[in-house]
């Protein structure tokens, strides 16, 4: 039998949530209780109301909680069933919080296709991140086969046409990483980044410049502008290339250019990279040409 429950503000902000969401991971709900352990005894009291029910780790609404939202007259957003879309909405949901209180904000693909679905009905990305610029989210996840990459190059390459120049691909392995590859799809940014490790990189990105604040700290005062102009800057002979975000389209123009010059009879241009102690071997792999210079990532975050 449901037990009665009066609910306070923050549990109707919780359902009015879960009807925009769908979908909210259990540890995220102490933005919205703004507590460490309360939240955790009252969604057991509000499960055993009905009100919400959880499955594996998320919270989603159960029948009373249902009810409420329909009688403050919102729409509730339904939990797909289709292979991968649940983990989709999930997705979504989490990196609502993980922007949540940031320089960004971040819009649930949902939501934008809602208010111009002739134009995005089909689009797979799942969000947009605005801020001091704006970025199309996608997730490639653990394992992706080479139709999805396929898929996501393939809208992202349309970007432009939504006036979107600008992505962030998430992956969640280093397999992940190397399925998709290093290939430019001509956008000014396309960011491949992990998750959730690479959340915490966006945030600092969304403050400030962290692209030349790295390159400072590990060259001083001795840059200047770049010769080659897909670089960041130069120093002494070399073209400094930042790479601690991960930027596909530098890394392609970078691969590009050294496959080309092979073919030239003039001096190759030296390309120093600077990365992440961590993304070190990553870009050694990638590039045995370039000299990589690195930089703790406790450093700039």
């Amino acid at each position: 039998m449901p037990v009665n429950v009066e609910l306070t503000e923050r549990d109707k902000k919780l359902l009015e949530m879960l009807a925009e969401l769908s979908m909210i991971k259990v540890e995220n709900l102490s933005h919205i209780y703004e507590t460490k352990a309360y939240y955790l005894k009252r969604i057991a009291l509000l499960r055993k109301a009905h009100y919400v029910r959880r499955l594996k780790g998320y919270v989603m609404l159960g029948s009373k909680g249902i009810e409420y939202v329909r009688s403050i007259g919102l729409k509730r957003k339904g939990i797909p069933t289709a292979h991968g879309q649940k983990e989709r909405v999930q997705r979504i949901s989490d990196l609502y919080f993980d922007f949540l209180g940031t320089d960004w904000t971040f819009v649930d693909s949902r939501k934008i296709k809602e208010q111009k679905p002739s134009i995005y009905r089909s689009s797979i990305f799942l969000g947009f991140l605005i801020g001091r610029t704006e970025y199309a989210v996608y997730s490639i996840g653990k394992e992706p086969s080479k139709e999805k990459i396929d898929a996501v190059k393939s809208e992202q390459e349309k970007l432009h046409k939504l006036g979107i120049y600008r992505s962030i691909v998430f992956y969640e392995s280093p397999e992940a990483r190397k399925r998709y590859g290093v290939e430019g799809l001509g956008l000014k940014e396309q960011l491949l980044l992990p998750y959730p490790y690479g959340v915490e990189l966006l945030k600092e990105h969304g403050r400030r410049n962290l692209i030349e604040e790295a390159a400072v700290k590990v060259y001083g005062s001795s840059l200047k502008e770049p010769n080659w102009k897909e670089a960041d800057f130069s120093i002494g002979d070399k073209e400094v290339v930042v790479l601690i975000l991960n930027d596909i389209e530098k890394a392609a123009k970078i691969k590009n250019y050294l496959i080309l010059a092979q073919y030239r009879y003039t001096k190759m241009t030296e390309i120093e990279i600077l990365c992440l102690e961590g993304q070190e071997e990553m870009f050694k792999e990638m590039f045995p040409e370039c000299s990589i210079r690195t930089i703790k990532a406790e450093e700039i975050l």
